[in-house]
């Protein structure tokens, strides 16, 4: 039945298939996770506020260059019914996978975890995120020592070494728990700042180099063996998931570093640093991601860019979109224009005129498609576009009609 569905979703062009074969075939048997993914030799899970689909990207790029079979929930429905989908879609008795790789939102996390007993957990992050289904940092992290404690001994736990809230992880009573992180930078409340204080990481990342949008590069060791990394990516928090990504598979694979080279070619999931011919889409969704995305692309701006910036408030963004007010949107004062939409475009547009932008530079447009039209209309330099996730997938549809790309389930 599930697989049915998954056909009937992507021939009928209604969706990727990627949450409701899931939705429905758990229905049937809500025990699917368990049995489907016990029959995959190992599996990673990914968790954290933010990162996870380009972690979980890379680590799958990597795994792919080694001739690893892998099955991971590509299209980033990381509830239970889209590990369950995944899972669905790729059942077949004549095939055998590798490598699961698994990416849950934080509190999914801790029901769907114990059901896939993964062999490893990576824990990116955690900023304030959804507050109407999370709650605070602090119930988010008591919730993740609690499932950690009932995982096998035999799962690593790997946690973000600079993040001081995922860091009291490693007070668990866990077999093994190993951090990562990047040399001097810490990561407190909303903010990711620099520290020079030395600190004691298993996984660091150092010499870090930034080239504007064009990515970085950073030195790694890994199994004893020193690797220079050039990740065609910008921004520090990627380097975060560039560096969890690679020591995962440094513990599934230990020819890693011959297949650094491979990231070259590396190309990030849609919505997610995604290029286009006229511009990039930065997907937005909370005040730490926010502000990371506009330190990263702000002193990249060049006179004749734009911005469309679309908020919505559905369910799958959180309701409650007064996270804005701690996003750092003083930052993009060095814009010409900025068109807000969403369903919360307003909202939006007073949030900016509060970081400082006059009324002649906001245009408010609440229908996307229109939005982007009047963005692009007349457009001399770069359009960025930084999206919440429903307004993304609708954008992904608009995109799609227009012919500028495929549909996202086909991009991987």
């Amino acid at each position: 039945m599930g697989k049915l569905i998954s056909v009937i979703s992507r021939t009928l062009k209604i969706g990727g298939g990627s949450a409701a074969p899931g939705l429905y075939a758990l229905k049937v048997e809500p025990n699917l996770v368990q049995k489907l993914s016990q029959k995959i030799p190992k599996n990673v899970v990914i968790t954290g506020t933010n990162g996870k689909t380009t972690t979980a990207r890379i680590l799958a790029h990597l795994a792919q260059a080694a001739g690893l079979k892998t099955i991971r929930n590509q299209t980033g429905s990381n509830l239970e019914r889209g590990v369950a989908s995944a899972l669905l879609a790729s059942a077949n008795p004549l095939t055998a996978y590798d490598l699961g790789i698994w990416e849950l939102d934080e509190f999914a996390f801790n029901n769907v975890t114990l059901k896939i007993k993964p062999d490893m957990v990576v824990f990116l992050n955690v900023f304030r995120d959804q507050l109407d289904r999370y709650g605070e940092v602090n119930t988010v992290v008591t919730r993740w020592q609690e499932t950690i404690k009932k995982l096998p001994k035999k799962t690593i736990i790997l946690v973000n070494g600079d993040d001081v809230n995922t860091l009291k992880l490693k007070q668990s009573q866990q077999a093994k728990i190993l951090t990562f992180g990047v040399e001097n930078y810490k990561i407190t409340g909303e903010s990711l700042e620099t520290e020079s204080t030395p600190k004691k990481l298993d996984y660091e990342a150092k010499n870090v180099k930034l080239d504007g949008l064009n990515g970085s590069s950073f030195s790694l060791i890994l199994n004893l063996k020193s690797l220079i990394i050039n990740l065609p990516i910008p921004g520090i928090y990627h380097i975060y998931d560039a560096v969890a990504a690679l020591t995962a598979f440094s513990h599934i694979n230990t020819l890693t570093h011959q297949l650094t080279d491979t990231l070259a070619n590396f190309q990030p999931a849609f919505g997610r640093v995604e290029k286009l011919p006229f511009g990039y889409i930065f997907l937005i969704k909370n005040p730490a991601g926010a502000t990371q995305v506009l330190e990263t692309i702000t002193p990249q701006i060049k006179p004749g860019d734009r911005f469309l910036i679309a908020l919505n408030d559905n369910l799958a963004d959180g309701t409650d979109v007064s996270w804005i007010w701690d996003a750092e949107f003083e930052k993009l004062q060095v814009t010409p224009q900025v068109v807000c939409s969403g369903s919360r475009a307003a909202d939006l547009a007073v949030r900016l005129k509060y970081a400082g932008f006059e009324a002649n530079q906001i245009k408010v447009q609440p229908n996307i498609e229109k939005a982007l039209k009047e963005a692009r209309a007349g457009l001399k330099g770069s359009l960025f576009i930084l999206p919440t996730y429903t307004v993304l997938l609708t954008l992904q549809s608009i995109l799609t009609r227009l012919g500028v790309k495929s549909h996202y389930w086909q991009s991987d």
